[in-house]
Formats: structure tokens, C-alpha cells, sequence
């Protein structure tokens, strides 16, 4: 039967051997467990849980969800780079009553590694990345046995990238800064105890600061000779944006047989001077939107084997519409041979990651496996060439990601976590001369969390 680790009962050397080859022949967990900085607060805050009484230490909690690694990140024709990782969740809870929170949430991620992020356009490499979001929150409790929450916050999200182009963290080319709000609606114990859901509405407002358009770089100042206006400086400040976000997820939870999550979102993205471009090449009055939405279904089946043994798969299905066009002047002089791309941007996007994960009865180690298949289909952009001219096919975009973990617990607070992470991506795309479309990279992570 399942069974809880007694933490008082001593490990053999044996044990001990066997746990530290193990851990050393692979290594550690990536953005850790997938969970989102407010689920592990939605965890560790249930309602009418925490200290209450009269002193300020009394009404005062803390929550923290910390892990730190090693990392060895190896690309294909690009060599081994040693680095690390830094996840943290910090929040400070204060109870104003026994419905009332105020939670100062923090929730940061470095990592220096061999990895890649597109720009929308294509992967480009990037070996650096950090990110720090503060979000203080009210979160109230209401209705019967307060199963209700409410909860408006306010956050501010910045980003660094090192990519190699970028020596100072100040320079990235993508680094971005997010300004907005948020409201989120929880029910616990819908259509069941098991089950729970949780609505959030979102705004914010993405700036680049270091991002400008190519045209404003050039210092050429072409103005509309009737309105006086620069045609340049119209899409200066190109990347920035203001984003809608609405996300609706339930989530059925047994500890011993058929577990479920589901969540659909719906991102609106508003630009504020990027223009959509016409078929002949010249900026239209027409400005740039587009809606990202994605559904995520995760199963998984827990057997009262061991310590408990669990199966899972993940789906997820998703698609973007823009009304942006591309224009390609093929880098000449003349426009006989330039192509116009309708709805560039437009892709249907899904995803399977069946996933396996065992907990020895013995001793207090878990053992995960998971393989993931990403398939990306382009609906009107066209894969090219290696020397950029155009085929006839569409693009596609494929990713395997295999991951072996482990994961030691010596106590209820910490862990030692293992990760090897093999991932694979590869297109019909052949025009390497700027991007990257196909490469091998090889994660070893060895690391610990903590838990509060």
C-alpha cells in the first residue's frame, strides 16, 4: 500500500551507494515540477489554514519553494557549457482576519545553459536567461466553508537575456518588461472534494526596451510630404504590445486512482505601432493583433504499488491567428524575385508527453520518465531552402524531448534532485543562415530544493 517514508529510519551504505550512482548518471529536474508560482501558494494557503492571533508573528506566515542546480548543457557543433539554475517562489503571507490575505508573492528563474527562444520568425541561441516577477495580492475567502475565493493583484514582470550577440544582461536584444493586473476566481470542492477551479482575468503591457524597428535604426527621416509625418517612426517601438489573458482551469485530484487537469487560455495581443504590411511591400493603416490559444489536458492514473506508482499523459493543442503578412525582398536590388506571405504567422500547434513516475516503498526516492512529441504546422509560411529561396511545401517544426529524474527526499522540506534532459528539434526549413532549426541538446542537472 502507499506508503509515508518514516524520516527517523536509518540508511544503509548500500542504499546510499546506489542512490549517489543514480543521481550522478543522470541529473536534475528543469524548471522544476512544472507547477506555477501561484499554484504553490494556492497549495501551501488553503482556506482557514495558517497562524492566527492577536500579534503581528501571529497573523505572519511564510511560504518558499527553492531549487538550485549544476548544469552541464552540451549543443551539437557547438561544444559543453557548465552553468547552473535558480528557480525560486518566495512569499510572505500576512491574515488580516480569518478570510483576508495580503501575499507578496516573488517568483524568480536564472539558468545558464545551451538553450533556444524564438522570435516569433525563428530559434535563435541564447545562453543566459533570467526573469523576476513581484505580485502582491488580496486574496478573500467567502461563502460556505469558504470555499470561494477572490483574489485582485497588481505584478511586474523583467526579463534578461544573454543571448551571443549580448554581453551585458542590460543589452538583450528581447529583454522585456510587463506591467498589469490580474483577477483570479478559485471554487474548491466543485462536483466533488476532489475537485477545483480557478478563473483568471489579465492585463498587461509588454515594452522591449531595447528592441527598435530596422527602418528607425537606419537615421533616415522619410516623411508623408502631405501630413509631415515620419513613416519611420511609425514602428519604432514594433515588439511592444498590450496583452488580454483569460485562462480557465479544473482540476479533479485523488491520491490513489484517476486523476484530471484541464485548462484552456485565450492570449489577445494588441500591438502598438507595428503595422500590417500589403502584398506589395508597403505598410498598411491597418494594425497588427493576434490570438494565441492553447488547451491543455492532463491525465494521469496513481496505483497503490510501492510508494506509489504513476501514469500520465499530457495533451496539448493550440493555435495562433495574426493579421500580419510577411514580405521577403530576398536581400537584392530588384522586386521580380521578392515574395509576399499571407498570414505568416498563422500555426496550429499540438503536443503528447506520455510520463511515468515510481516512489520506492523502501526509501523516499521517486524515479520519473517522460517523453514529449511537439509538432508545430505553419498554415501559409512556406520552409526554404539553405540559400533562402522558397519551396512549395509549408513549414514544420518538430521537437522530442526525453527526461529521466530523480528525486531524494531527506525531509519534508529538503530534496536532492536529479535530471538528464535530451532534446531534439528538426524542420523542413533549411535556411540556417540566421536561425536555427535543427539541433541536439544535452541537459545534466544535479541539484536541491527546499520547501517551507
Amino acid at each position: 500500500m502507499l506508503s509515508q517514508w518514516d524520516y527517523t529510519r536509518p540508511i544503509s551504505g548500500l542504499a546510499m551507494l546506489f542512490m549517489a550512482v543514480l543521481l550522478l548518471s543522470v541529473a536534475p529536474v528543469s524548471a522544476a515540477s512544472n507547477k506555477t508560482a501561484e499554484k504553490v501558494v494556492r497549495e501551501e494557503l488553503p482556506p482557514q489554514t495558517g497562524t492566527f492571533g492577536p500579534t503581528f508573528w501571529d497573523r505572519t506566515m511564510f511560504i518558499a519553494d527553492v531549487n538550485a542546480f549544476v548544469t552541464l548543457s552540451h549543443l551539437n557543433g557547438a561544444g559543453t557549457l557548465g552553468g547552473g539554475q535558480l528557480n525560486a517562489v518566495l512569499a510572505p503571507v500576512y491574515r488580516f482576519n480569518r478570510s483576508t490575505y495580503f501575499i507578496l508573492m516573488y517568483d524568480g528563474h536564472y539558468y545558464r545553459k545551451r538553450d533556444f527562444y524564438s522570435d516569433e520568425i525563428g530559434p535563435k541561441e541564447r545562453r543566459q536567461f533570467m526573469a523576476h516577477t513581484v505580485q502582491p495580492t488580496i486574496r478573500k475567502d467567502f461563502g460556505k466553508g469558504r470555499l470561494y475565493s477572490l483574489s485582485p493583484s497588481v505584478f511586474y514582470t523583467a526579463t534578461y537575456n544573454k543571448d551571443i550577440d549580448s554581453a551585458q544582461w542590460q543589452d538583450g536584444l528581447y529583454n522585456y518588461r510587463d506591467l498589469g493586473a490580474s483577477l483570479q476566481f478559485d471554487r474548491r470542492a466543485l462536483l466533488g472534494k476532489e475537485g477545483s477551479l480557478s478563473l483568471t482575468a489579465q492585463y498587461y503591457k509588454r515594452r522591449y526596451p531595447n528592441y527598435a524597428s530596422l527602418l528607425s535604426l537606419t537615421g533616415l527621416d522619410l516623411r508623408d510630404p502631405v501630413t509631415g509625418q515620419s513613416a519611420i517612426n511609425t514602428e519604432k517601438n514594433e515588439k511592444d504590445y498590450h496583452g488580454i489573458l483569460f485562462k480557465a482551469n479544473y482540476t479533479w485530484m485523488r491520491p490513489i486512482g484517476f486523476s484530471w487537469e484541464t485548462q484552456y487560455a485565450l492570449l489577445y495581443k494588441d500591438l502598438d505601432d507595428k503595422e500590417v504590411v500589403g502584398s506589395d511591400g508597403v505598410l498598411t493603416s491597418e494594425g497588427e493583433e493576434a490570438y494565441l490559444q492553447t488547451m491543455d489536458v492532463n491525465l494521469w492514473y496513481t496505483l497503490d504499488i510501492g510508494g506509489g506508482l504513476k501514469l500520465g499523459v499530457d495533451l496539448r493543442g493550440g493555435f495562433n491567428r495574426s493579421n500580419q503578412n510577411y514580405y521577403d525582398g530576398m536581400q537584392t536590388l530588384t522586386l521580380a524575385d521578392d515574395v509576399f506571405l499571407h498570414a505568416y504567422y498563422d500555426y496550429n500547434l499540438y503536443r503528447i508527453r506520455p510520463n511515468i513516475s515510481y516512489r520506492l516503498a523502501t526509501y523516499p526516492l521517486t524515479l520519473s520518465l517522460s517523453y514529449s512529441y511537439q509538432k508545430t504546422l505553419y498554415r501559409e509560411r512556406k520552409a526554404q531552402n539553405p540559400d533562402g529561396t522558397y519551396k512549395d511545401d509549408n513549414q514544420r517544426d518538430w521537437e522530442h524531448t526525453f527526461t529521466f529524474g530523480l528525486q531524494y527526499d531527506f525531509n519534508r522540506n529538503w530534496s536532492v534532485l536529479g535530471q538528464y534532459e535530451h532534446i531534439t528539434a528538426d524542420s523542413n526549413n533549411e535556411d540556417e543562415r540566421v536561425y536555427r532549426y535543427d539541433y541536439t541538446i544535452n541537459n545534466f542537472s544535479l541539484g536541491v530544493a527546499f520547501r517551507y
